[in-house]
């Protein structure tokens, strides 16, 4: 049916017939198992008019179809594929096969991949749907039902045709979607989404001129033909390219919503300039991670060995190497194994990052970590994905990481051995040969100076124990003392190892150069001199990576001095770079810098710098915070002297936070665990100003440690304020947990407290919390009681937050006790005042809760308006919950309102939403009402119910 109708049987074609006969056939396959009336059969051929020969006509059709698809031509019944029923005809289910199916089929695969973000699935299953087509739809055969199909059908093809571009945008391929684009515009000059799409992939092609043009042809083209103006997107696209918008480099993922890179994620650290030797290693690496005879690469390979022996370069360069075998990403995460002064990586918090990194909301996260290692198996099946775990502590923090899909491969560094981690394959990494270490020396340093002296060469690199790391110090050494011979640097490191007794070997070696190279920095001009100062403060705050803004904070030096210092350091080779505008430490280093704080920075002086880098993490995540989400009322912040970092724009507030959240959690944890009481305390603010960014990343179990540590400081210092704010973050860590019972104490204990201090805000806000709690606990008239009291202080005090906080709260209380009219005239009052404010979440909630009450009251009418108003506002503001909640009802309201396709499609959508969500309740509604939808009509057609956002816009 998908190009000129045709029929086989065993391989071998079948005549189906004059054109109203193969028009009979289309309408009998249209309603495959289903009778068709007579009626309809002669509607579907002749239309308003048929001939007064119309019924027997029929009746010669059906019998020549018979006698092509009944199993047994010829013998008059009982027949098996097309029946009879009363007053009609129906063909049997399953009877007979028809590409219309196989084609509808593949784009409900290729939907219900793409919901779940695999994009290169739903690729192929678009590839496998236009596959079908041999040439128009039902060509040649005449009929309104046959008009109908085929515009159906070929608005499918185009569908289908700009989604497959849209997925090759997702994926990057912007040069191969601009060519089918073009294609397709030209085929159907008048479709706006597909002039939408082009604009973008030839933007993304670096054609802007091109896209431009397109916008104008299009525009032209409408006013000529309709009569009217592009729309509201192609507008919008037409100025954000105009202006080179940043968003236009992201897409968004279609299951979630969230905007994620426009191609897969490419996380590895910059590969060494130089990296002499290891050539064995490096081929035996890239053998097991893109095998030379074109099999899947190995599961889990693991490099260890000493510290200081180069097996985070060498990893890095393999992975580099064998990037082509990977096309579906390569992701990076440093576990801080064994990272002096700071906590290694929990495996839940690794999880977190890589199913980040590769498009799933931070709110889609699992809070489990079996559930998470379930989410990013699911999402790396048929991938190629490389995922490089450094510095691993061991076996244990990497396990629940192991066992992914074929194809993907888990590249590890660790000192530790993991000869008994399941499929792994452990390279361990020695010291380096003597040639090979005389060789780095050479390349790094110069051949004439080398060779100027063999056996003074050959002593430096033992006195350097053949380690990497320590060859690198020395030479970097060598190369700012021109002045100095080989022999020189290899007799002060000769001396000073023999005052190194407490050390091993290899970190002696590291030891002696690092000494040699910060004495060399701070006896040398003033550049140098403020390098070795850097390195001093360095070992004050033990976070993972470094920004030349927060090193500008230790130091108490502006940022343009901190960002010499660094590049200063990354030229001496004591700190690296991970990435543009980003450094990070050797362990060893870290170690000694550690070493160096103690020594020659006074007690004072560490606290001063470390109290300036809390303040400037802690007011920038605050600031951060509040640019995300200017109506959520930041908890306290103390007045502290350092500046907020300025974002020009609202994403670089969500990057910043994004990127610094592991660093600014690190720091807050160290400084709890302080014994001088302003440190600790400075702590727990740096947690409670990041509480928004926490509850929207659903970092559950971190809020509710780093809570629990600030608990620790108020009841270790009397602080009041601590203790307050600590039991509420505590009780909201445990709700969002579904803990609502242990959260209950901690809520009753922050509002004592709060009354104790005489806060009347804080009051305010602990008895909204206790509300909530009350709810979850199915308390409603307590949670009334609390809402009613908060209101009153709101209201007292001009808090209007507050105020609508209260309303949706009794409001939910109310509907929940049976009392409606109360509940409808609450969420009207929350719902005008937050439309005021400009308060889209609460605006959010207070239209799911008014289309509730509608439905309860037996208005379905009025609850779809709303319903769509609140799935309009969760989409514009990415809230993934109510976009479930919402498309669920809507589903529900097409049930009762009697409009099962639509219906059908809300609730597919709803599940679609749901899988990359993280709120079972919500897929068990969608579930529940997609089961009672096919129960209350068997016989709905599953393939062709509008998307729920083509129903919001026409």
């Amino acid at each position: 049916m998908l190009g000129p109708p045709a029929g086989w049987r065993a391989g071998r074609p079948i005549e189906l017939g004059p054109p109203l006969q193969r028009a009979a056939l289309c309408v009998l396959v249209g309603h495959e198992g289903r009778v068709v009336p007579k009626d309809v059969l002669i509607s579907g051929l002749w239309g308003d008019r048929p001939p007064n020969t119309a019924e027997q006509s029929l009746y010669t059709y059906i019998a020549g179809l018979r006698r092509v698809l009944e199993p047994q031509p010829g013998r008059r019944g009982p027949y098996t594929v097309l029946v009879n029923r009363s007053r009609g005809y129906a063909l049997e289910r399953g009877k007979v096969r028809v590409d219309v199916e196989d084609f509808e089929r593949h784009l409900a695969e290729a939907r219900r991949l793409r919901g779940a973000g695999d994009d290169r699935g739903g690729l192929r299953a678009l590839d496998a749907a236009l596959a079908c087509w041999s040439g128009p739809a039902l060509c040649g055969v005449p009929g309104p039902f046959a008009a109908a199909e085929q515009a159906r059908l070929e608005e499918l093809r185009l569908s289908a045709l700009e989604d497959h571009a849209d997925m090759l945008l997702g994926l990057g391929l912007h040069q191969e979607a601009a060519r089918a684009l073009t294609e397709l515009a030209a085929e159907a000059p008048l479709r706006e989404r597909t002039r939408d799409l082009l604009m973008l992939a030839l933007y993304r092609c670096g054609r802007q001129a091109d896209a431009l043009q397109t916008y104008m042809d299009v525009k032209r083209l409408l006013a000529e033909r309709l009569g009217v103006d592009p729309g509201a997107t192609l507008r919008e696209r037409y100025e954000l390219i105009l202006r080179a918008d940043p968003s236009l480099a992201r897409v968004k993922d279609h299951a979630s919503g969230a905007e994620v890179p426009a191609r897969p994620p490419r996380q590895l650290p910059r590969a060494a300039s130089v990296l002499v030797g290891r050539a064995e290693e490096l081929v035996r690496l890239r053998s097991l991670l893109s095998p030379w005879d074109g099999g899947p690469p190995q599961a889990v390979v693991a490099i260890t060995g000493a510290p200081g022996a180069g097996k985070s370069a060498l990893a890095v360069q393999a992975a580099h190497a064998s990037s082509h075998a990977f096309p579906d990403g390569q992701l990076y995460v440093n576990l801080q194994g064994a990272t002096p002064g700071v906590e290694r990586l929990k495996p839940i918090d690794v999880l977190g990052r890589l199913l980040r990194a590769l498009g799933l909301p931070g709110e889609a996260v699992p809070s489990d970590e079996d559930e998470a290692a379930a989410v990013l198996r699911d999402r790396l099946e048929g991938r190629r994905t490389l995922i490089l775990l450094d510095d691993a502590a061991g076996p244990e923090q990497v396990r629940a990481l192991l066992g992914l899909p074929s194809g993907n491969t888990v590249l590890i560094t660790s000192r530790e051995s993991h000869a008994v981690t399941d499929d792994c394959v452990q390279l361990v990494l020695g010291r380096l040969l003597r040639s090979e270490a005389v060789t780095m020396l050479a390349k790094l340093v110069g051949a004439e100076r080398i060779a100027a002296d063999p056996a003074a060469a050959d002593r430096l690199a033992h006195l350097c124990d053949l380690l990497p790391l320590a060859l690198r110090l020395a030479a970097a050494r060598l190369a700012e003392r021109p002045d100095w011979t080989v022999r020189d640097l290899g007799t002060r490191l000769e001396d000073r190892r023999r005052t190194l007794h407490e050390l091993g070997s290899g970190r002696s070696a590291v030891r002696s150069s690092l000494e040699l190279s910060y004495e060399g920095l701070a006896n040398g001009g003033g550049l140098d001199r403020l390098a070795a100062r850097t390195m001093c403060h360095l070992g004050v705050l033990h976070v993972a990576s470094l920004t030349a803004e927060l090193v500008s904070a230790l130091l108490g030096e502006p940022v343009d001095a901190a960002e010499r210092a660094l590049d200063r350091l990354a030229r001496a080779h004591l700190v690296e770079i991970s990435e543009p505008g980003r450094y990070r430490l050797h362990d060893l280093v870290r170690l000694f810098t550690i070493e160096l704080s103690d020594a020659r920075l006074t007690p004072e002086a560490r606290k001063d710098a470390l109290m300036r880098a809390l303040g400037f993490y802690g007011a920038t995540a605050r600031h951060a915070s509040t640019m995300l989400d200017p109506h959520r009322v930041q908890l306290p912040w103390p007045a502290v002297p350092q500046r907020p970092l300025e974002f020009g724009t609202v994403d670089e507030a969500r990057d910043w936070l994004a990127k610094e959240l592991p660093d600014v959690v690190a720091a807050a944890t160290q400084a709890m665990q302080s014994e001088d009481d302003h440190v600790a305390r400075l702590g727990a603010y740096i947690g409670f100003a990041l509480t928004w960014q926490l509850v929207r990343g659903s970092h559950r179990h971190e809020q509710r440690d780093l809570n629990r540590q600030a608990l620790g400081v108020g009841e270790r210092t009397g602080d009041q304020e601590i203790l307050s704010l600590a039991h509420g973050q505590i009780a909201n860590a445990l709700l969002n947990l579904s803990r609502a019972a242990e959260a209950l104490p901690h809520q009753q204990a922050e509002l004592k407290l709060r009354r104790g201090m005489r806060d009347r805000f804080g009051e305010m806000r602990a008895l909204g919390n206790l509300g909530v709690t009350f709810l979850m606990l199915e308390r409603y008239a307590e949670a009334r009681e609390q809402t009613e009291a908060q209101r009153a202080i709101a209201r007292e005090i001009g808090s209007e937050v507050g105020e609508r906080h209260s309303l949706l709260t009794e409001a939910t209380a109310c509907r929940r006790m049976g009392d409606l009219t109360a509940a409808m005239s609450l969420v009207h009052e929350q719902l005008a005042l937050a439309q005021a404010a400009g308060d889209r979440y609460h605006e959010a909630g207070g239209l799911t809760l008014l289309s509730e009450l509608c439905l309860e009251r037996g208005d379905p009418q009025t609850a779809k308006s709303y319903l769509e108003r609140g799935l309009r506002v969760a989409r514009e503001i990415g809230y993934r919950v109510s976009e479930c909640e919402s498309l669920a009802m809507l589903a529900r309201v097409h049930r009762l309102l009697n409009e099962p396709t639509q219906a059908l499609g809300y609730a597919r959508e709803a599940l679609t939403v749901r899988q990359r969500s993280v709120h079972e309740n919500l897929s068990q509604v969608a579930e529940d009402e997609l089961r009672v939808i096919k129960m209350t009509y068997p016989g709905l057609v599953p393939s062709r119910p509008r998307s729920a956002h083509t129903a919001l816009t026409g």
